[in-house]
């Protein structure tokens, strides 16, 4: 099945203009990140992998992608608020 990984890549690269636009170099990780799920994806269905190996890698690869990725976040920005409050030196 090639629908995920082509999904995951479009998802992906759809990161890049809210990237420059918005001064946010951090949303170039999951783009890297969805893009290389669909990439692996990919190369799974290319390799003639079933179609569930295929949805479960890219799946589980955008999942964990993007769980860390806001975690990351709200834990940077928690970080940051508090140093500018002079918090944490």
């Amino acid at each position: 099945m090639l629908i995920p990984p082509l999904v995951a890549v479009v998802v992906g690269l759809h990161f890049l203009p809210p990237a420059a636009v918005f001064e946010q170099p951090r949303l170039r990780v999951p783009a890297a990140l969805l893009t290389g799920a669909g990439a692996v994806g990919l190369t799974v269905w290319l390799t003639d992998g079933p179609d569930e190996t295929v949805r479960l890698t890219v799946g589980l690869i955008s999942a964990l992608s993007l769980w860390g990725v806001a975690t990351w976040t709200v834990t940077g920005s928690g970080s940051a608020a508090a140093e500018r409050r002079g918090v944490m030196k």
